[in-house]
């Protein structure tokens, strides 16, 4: 059972997270570190920049048939990236 200094500590840190606008951030931040994980070795070998910028992700790939396949699958990025981040982070994916 947990002790009531670990919830609290827990509540605040996600106060503060919320507060200073760092949740999204730190989500992005996750994102980065896994991308591989999340969308396989191909993808993330062609990925030379992604940034999150005003909920949309932007990912600039290397190669011009990955590129657009990646726009067909702009819903299913999305979905990955959002379920990872635990909370609606991106709306779209901007592939250049």
């Amino acid at each position: 059972m947990r002790s009531t200094s670990e919830s609290l500590l827990k509540d605040v840190i996600s106060n503060f997270t919320d507060t200073k606008h760092i949740k999204g951030k730190l989500a992005e931040a996750v994102i980065k570190a896994k991308w591989e994980e999340l969308v396989g070795s191909m993808i993330a070998k062609n990925t030379t920049k992604m940034y999150i910028s005003k909920n949309n992700l932007y990912l600039y790939i290397e190669s011009s048939a990955l590129r657009q396949e990646l726009h067909f699958s702009k819903a299913k990025i999305i979905s990955i990236v959002n379920t990872e981040a635990g909370f609606e982070l991106i709306d779209d994916v901007i592939v250049k």
